[in-house]
C-alpha cells in the first residue's frame, strides 16, 4: 500500500498526463462506481449480456427478461408481454442499422422499430439455445447456437457444424479484429477465417483442454484469449504469454474480457474484476467494494465507461474529471483540511486527525505526534522566505525547519492555543490569526495587535497580504480588518460586505480581493468598493470556504460542492450585462466522494492551485484533484428521445404529427436524454412554439404538462445539454382541433346569423316606423282636410261676404270703411295661414310624390288667389333623393315663394330645380321691387325666413346664396351636394 501511495505521489508531481476514458494511470478505486440491482428496477440481478444500440440505449440481458436503460429508468421486455420467446437472455448484439439482436434459450429475436421477430430452428437455426452473437462490419449476423455456428445474411441461415465444418469441439465466441478478420473460438482451439474458410491458429493441445470464452486484439495486433484456464496473449510472431493467479488474477476462470479504447485489459473472472497494469493484474477493492461474485460480461459504452454485469447486479466504472485520494489510495486519513505547495514545489497536506503529509519526487512522508510532530490537527500551511513551514495547528504556530519543530503559543488568557492561519509579510513580519485576536510574532514572543475577545465570533481565521503591502485579516463573525502602516480599519456589512463571517481572503493578479464568506457568498473588493455575489444571483451556495484562482476562473469550495465561474462573467454581472450567474457546478456525479468541500469551523478552507495548473480541494471524504488543462475524451452529445405523450390520459403516437380532438385539455410529454456516464448532469430546456415566447429551463425534470391550450398548431422543442458541453434538440408537432364553435365556418355562420337578425330587426323596425308614419300621415291628412273643408272654407265665405259689403258701401274714408278694410285683410290673412297649415300637414311627407311633382303642386297651392304667375322648371339627371333632403328643399322653396308673395310685389316667380351627378341646384327668382340685402340674414332686420332657409341648406351640407337689388327683383339659389 505504501508503494502504491508513493507511485501516486510521483503521478502528482511529474506533470499533467492526458486523460482517457478510463485513465490507466488511476487506481481502480479512483474510478467512480455506480451499482444497480433489482431494487433499482432491474428484472433480476444476474446480468448475462450488455449492448448499446445506436440510439444510445443500454440493453441488459438477465434471467428474467430484457431491460432497456436510459440512465434513469429500466423498461422491461419479457415473455409475458409477448415480446420474447423466453425470459432467459443469453446474448445481445446491436446492429449497425439501429436494431438489436437478442439471444435467448428459445431462439434468436430481432428488435427493430419497436417490433420483435423471433427465429428458431424452424427458420434454419441449428439450435434454439443461443450462446453468443456478433454482427460484423458488413452487417452479417453470426450466432453460436448450441455448439454450432450460424450465419444469417438477412434472408437465410447457413450452419457450420462443429467437428465437421469447423475443427472445433464446440463454438463459444465470435470476434472480428481491427482488420475485419473473423475469429471463432471455443473448446478445441482458436480459428481465423481466411479465404472464406476457418483455419486453426491455436489448437486444443496448446490450450491444454481449456475452453475459450472471449477473444480480442489490441493496437499492436496482439491477440488476447480469455478462457477457463486464465488469459493468453498471442504476439504477431506466434509467441504466447500466459497470465494466471501468480500474475494477480483473482481466479483462472475468465467468463469475459475487454480491451477498452485506451488499451486497458479487463478480466471478468469467477472471483471478481481485475485490470492489467504493466505485468500484473489488480483487483477492485475499497469504498466501492470488491466484485466478489462472477463477472459475466464486460462492455464499454460510447462514452468510454465500463459496464460490468455480474451475478450481483450491474455496475458502471467511470473516469470522472475529479480524482480523489483517500485512505483507499494510501492517505493517512479521509479528512484533509488544507493543501499547500511551497517555494520548492513540494506539496503538503494537512489533516484533521493525522498531522502533516508531504508529497515529493522521492515519495511521501507523514508527520504525526508519533514522528515527533507537535500536533495532530493542522489548520493552515504557509512557508517563509527561508523555506521554513509555518503551520497553524490546534497546538499553536509551528515553525518547521527541516526536521526541527518550534512551537509558538498565543498569549490567550483563556488558554486557547489554536492558530488558524499565519503568514510572513514582505517585510519579514510573521502574523498569526487566532481566537485571541490578530497577533504578530516578535522574536520568540507573540504580541496581540487587535484583541479578539472571549467569544469565537471575534476569532481571526484568515490572512492575506495585498500587493500594496496592506494586511487583510478576516474574522469568524466580526468582518474584515485592513492594516497598513499605523492605519487600522474594520469593514463589516455596514460597509458593503454581504456577511461578517469571513472564511478566506485571496488577491488575484489584477489586484482584486476575493473574500469568501459563510452566509453571504462571494465578495469582490476593488477600487474601494465591495460587490457581492450570492446564491440568489446564481451561485451554488452562500457558504464558501475558499477561492482558488486559475487566472481566468475562480473555483469556489462550498458546502454543496465545487463551483467554477469565470471572472468575465462576474464582471458582466457586476456591470448589469447579464441577469444571472451560470457557474459550472461539480459534485458526486463528477467524481467527488462528498459534496462537502467546506471544512468546518474554524478551518479557512484550503483549495489551492499548484504550479502545474492542477487544483486541489480538501473534502470530507478525501483530497480531490482536477487538472483543467488535461486532454479529455470528447463528450458525446446526449441523445434525446421523446418517451411518450398523453392527451387527456390517452396515448399519443409520436411517430407522426398528432391531431388531437376538440376539447383536449391536458397534454403530458415525457422525454429523456441518454448520457449514461452522468444522466444527473444533463440539463433540459423546453419550448412550445405557439405558446411559449422563450425557452423554459426545466433542470433535471423530464416531463412537461400543458393544460387548457387553445386550438391551433404547436411545435414542442426540448433541448438537452451538458454543462460546458454539447447539446441536442428534439421536436414534435401536434395540432389541437377546435370545437365546432371555434371553427371559422361556425364564426362565419354566426356573423351571417347576426347580420340576418340585424337585417330582420331593421326591417321589422322599419315596418313599424312606416306603419306609425302612415298613421301620422293619415291623421295629418284628415286634419288638413278638416281645416280645408271647415276653417278655410269659412274664411273664404267671410272674405266673400266682406267683399260684398265693401262693394255695397260708398268708397269714402269713413271710420266704418276703415274697419271693413281691416276685417277684409284679416280674413284674407287668416285664409292664407289656413292654407299654409294645410300645406304643412300635407307636405311633410310630400304625399308620396317626388320633389319635382311636389314643387309643381306646391307652387300652385302657395300662389292660389294671389294673381302672381309661378313657373316651375325641372331638368338634369333624374334620380331619387333622400326624403329628408326633399322635405328641406320643399320648405326652402315654400318659404321663398311665400316671401315673394308677401313682400316683393312681383307679378311672376320662377322656380328652377337642376340635378347633376354630384350636385343639386334650386333657384327661386322674381321680378319684384327687390331690396337691400345688407342685413338680409340679420335677426335684427326681422328676416327670420331667410335665416331659416340658410339653416336648412347648411343642414344638408350645402349653401344658400341671395342676390337682390332695389328695382331688380330677388334671386335665392341653394346648392346641395348629392350622396
Amino acid at each position: 500500500m505504501l508503494r502504491a501511495l508513493a507511485c501516486l505521489g510521483f503521478a502528482f508531481l511529474l506533470g499533467a498526463v492526458p486523460s482517457w476514458a478510463l485513465d490507466p494511470n488511476k487506481g481502480l478505486t479512483q474510478y467512480s462506481r455506480t451499482v444497480w440491482t433489482q431494487e433499482h428496477g432491474l428484472p433480476q440481478d444476474t446480468i448475462r449480456a450488455i449492448s448499446q444500440t445506436t440510439d444510445g440505449y443500454l440493453w441488459l440481458g438477465t434471467d428474467e427478461g430484457l431491460a432497456r436503460f436510459d440512465g434513469y429508468d429500466f423498461v422491461i421486455f419479457n415473455k409475458d408481454r409477448g415480446d420474447l420467446p423466453s425470459n432467459s437472455i443469453t446474448a445481445l448484439e446491436a446492429g449497425k442499422d439501429g436494431s438489436l439482436w437478442i439471444g435467448t434459450s428459445s431462439g434468436l429475436t430481432h428488435y427493430r422499430d419497436k417490433q420483435f421477430h423471433t427465429y428458431t430452428t424452424k427458420d434454419g437455426l441449428p439450435d434454439d439455445n443461443i450462446i453468443s452473437l456478433f454482427v460484423d462490419h458488413a452487417g452479417t449476423v453470426w450466432a453460436v447456437a448450441g455448439v454450432d455456428l450460424a450465419q444469417f445474411d438477412g434472408k437465410k441461415f447457413t450452419t457450420m457444424v462443429s467437428g465437421k465444418d469447423l475443427p472445433l469441439n464446440t463454438v463459444r465466441t465470435v470476434y472480428e479484429d481491427r482488420h475485419q478478420a473473423l475469429w471463432i473460438a471455443g473448446f478445441g482451439g482458436v480459428l481465423k477465417r481466411e479465404a472464406g474458410k476457418f483455419v486453426t491458429v491455436i489448437d486444443g493441445a496448446t490450450l491444454a483442454g481449456d475452453a475459450v470464452n472471449r477473444v480480442a486484439d489490441d493496437e499492436h495486433d496482439n491477440l488476447w484469449i480469455a478462457g477457463t484456464g486464465g488469459l493468453l496473449e498471442r504476439f504477431p510472431d506466434g509467441r504466447l504469454r500466459k497470465f494466471d493467479e501468480h500474475d494477480g488474477l483473482p481466479d483462472l476462470f475468465l467468463r469475459s474480457m475487454l480491451l477498452d479504447r485506451d488499451g486497458n485489459v479487463w478480466a471478468g473472472t469467477n472471483n471478481g474484476l481485475a485490470r492489467l497494469k504493466g505485468d500484473r493484474f489488480t483487483t477492485l477493492s475499497g469504498p466501492g467494494g470488491r466484485f466478489q461474485d462472477q463477472v459475466r460480461i464486460l462492455f464499454e459504452d460510447r462514452d468510454g465507461d465500463l459496464w460490468v454485469g455480474a451475478n450481483d447486479g450491474l455496475s458502471r466504472l467511470s473516469d470522472d474529471i475529479f480524482t480523489v485520494y483517500s485512505k483507499s489510495e494510501g492517505l493517512p486519513s479521509d479528512d484533509p483540511t488544507t493543501v499547500y505547495q511551497d517555494r520548492s514545489g513540494r506539496i503538503w497536506v494537512g489533516f484533521h486527525d493525522s498531522g502533516l503529509m508531504l508529497f515529493s519526487a522521492d515519495g511521501y512522508k507523514v508527520f504525526t505526534p508519533r514522528d515527533g510532530f507537535p500536533a495532530n490537527e493542522v489548520f493552515s500551511i504557509r512557508d517563509n522566505q527561508n523555506g521554513d513551514l509555518l503551520l497553524g495547528t490546534r497546538d499553536g504556530l509551528i515553525r518547521m525547519h527541516g526536521m526541527q519543530f518550534t512551537t509558538y503559543r498565543p498569549p490567550d488568557p483563556l488558554k486557547r492555543e489554536s492558530v488558524y492561519d499565519s503568514l510572513e509579510d514582505s517585510k519579514g513580519g510573521v502574523w498569526i490569526a487566532a481566537p485571541g485576536g490578530l497577533e504578530k510574532l516578535e522574536g520568540n514572543k507573540v504580541q496581540v495587535v487587535i484583541p479578539g475577545g472571549p467569544l469565537l465570533i471575534n476569532a481571526f481565521v484568515t490572512l492575506c497580504e495585498a500587493r500594496d503591502g496592506a494586511l487583510w485579516a478576516g474574522t469568524y463573525g466580526k468582518g474584515l480588518w485592513r492594516l497598513k502602516g499605523d492605519e487600522k480599519r474594520q469593514f463589516t456589512t455596514a460597509d458593503g460586505l454581504s456577511s461578517d463571517q469571513i472564511r478566506s481572503v485571496r488577491e488575484d493578479r489584477d489586484g482584486t480581493l476575493w473574500i469568501s464568506t459563510f452566509g453571504g457568498g462571494l465578495n469582490a473588493y476593488r477600487n474601494g468598493k465591495f460587490t457581492s455575489f450570492t446564491a440568489r444571483d446564481g451561485l451554488l451556495s452562500d457558504n464558501i470556504s475558499d477561492v482558488a484562482d486559475d487566472g481566468e476562473s475562480l473555483w469556489l469550495s462550498t458546502t454543496r460542492g465545487i463551483s467554477r465561474i469565470s471572472k468575465r462573467q462576474l464582471r458582466d454581472f457586476e456591470a448589469h450585462k447579464i441577469r444571472m450567474l451560470e457557474p459550472l457546478n461539480y459534485g458526486v456525479a463528477d467524481g467527488l466522494r462528498s459534496a462537502q468541500c467546506a471544512p468546518g469551523f474554524p478551518i479557512p478552507g484550503g483549495g489551492r492551485r499548484t504550479s502545474d495548473g492542477r487544483l486541489w480541494f480538501p473534502t470530507s471524504r478525501g483530497l480531490a484533484m482536477i487538472d483543467p488543462q488535461a486532454r479529455r475524451h470528447t463528450l458525446q452529445p446526449p441523445m434525446i428521445h421523446l418517451v411518450d405523450a398523453m392527451a387527456d390520459g390517452e396515448a399519443v403516437d409520436l411517430s407522426r404529427p398528432a391531431r388531437l380532438g376538440p376539447g383536449t385539455d391536458r397534454i403530458q410529454i415525457r422525454y429523456t436524454a441518454i448520457h449514461l456516464s452522468g444522466p444527473e448532469r444533463v440539463q433540459y430546456w423546453h419550448k412550445l412554439e405557439g405558446f411559449d415566447t422563450d425557452w423554459v429551463r426545466a433542470g433535471n425534470r423530464r416531463v412537461i404538462n400543458y393544460n387548457s391550450l387553445g386550438h391551433g398548431k404547436y411545435r414542442f422543442l426540448v433541448r438537452a445539454e451538458l454543462p460546458g458541453g454539447p447539446s441536442t434538440e428534439k421536436a414534435y408537432e401536434f395540432e389541437l382541433l377546435p370545437q365546432f364553435y371555434e371553427t371559422t365556418w361556425f364564426r362565419a355562420l354566426c356573423v351571417l346569423a347576426v347580420m340576418g337578425a340585424a337585417w330582420g330587426i331593421y326591417q321589422l323596425r322599419l315596418r313599424q316606423i312606416r306603419y306609425r308614419f302612415a298613421l301620422v300621415l293619415e291623421e295629418r291628412t284628415r286634419l288638413a282636410r278638416e281645416i280645408h273643408d271647415t276653417l278655410a272654407q269659412g274664411f273664404v265665405g267671410i272674405a266673400s261676404q266682406l267683399d260684398a259689403v265693401s262693394m255695397a258701401m260708398p268708397n269714402d274714408n269713413s271710420r266704418a270703411r276703415q274697419f271693413l278694410d281691416l276685417a277684409r285683410k284679416m280674413a284674407r290673412h287668416s285664409l292664407t295661414e289656413a292654407r299654409r297649415a294645410v300645406l304643412d300637414l300635407r307636405a311633410s311627407v310630400l304625399e308620396g310624390r317626388d320633389l319635382a311633382a311636389a314643387l309643381n303642386s306646391g307652387a300652385q297651392m302657395w300662389s292660389a288667389g294671389s294673381g302672381v304667375q309661378v313657373e316651375v322648371d325641372v331638368d338634369g339627371v333624374h334620380r331619387s333623393l333622400p326624403e329628408d333632403m326633399e322635405q328641406h328643399l320643399l320648405r326652402i322653396a315654400q318659404e321663398a315663394v311665400t316671401n315673394v308673395l308677401k313682400h316683393a310685389g312681383a307679378s311672376k316667380i320662377w322656380v328652377k330645380l337642376h340635378l347633376e351627378a354630384r350636385k343639386l341646384y334650386l333657384r327661386i327668382a322674381d321680378n319684384g321691387h327687390g331690396f337691400e340685402q345688407q342685413d338680409a340674414f340679420s335677426a335684427q332686420g326681422g328676416h327670420f325666413g331667410l335665416i331659416g332657409m340658410r339653416e336648412r341648406a347648411e343642414r344638408l351640407g350645402g349653401e344658400l346664396r341671395l342676390a337682390s337689388h332695389p328695382g331688380e327683383g330677388t334671386q335665392v339659389e341653394v346648392t346641395v351636394p348629392l350622396p
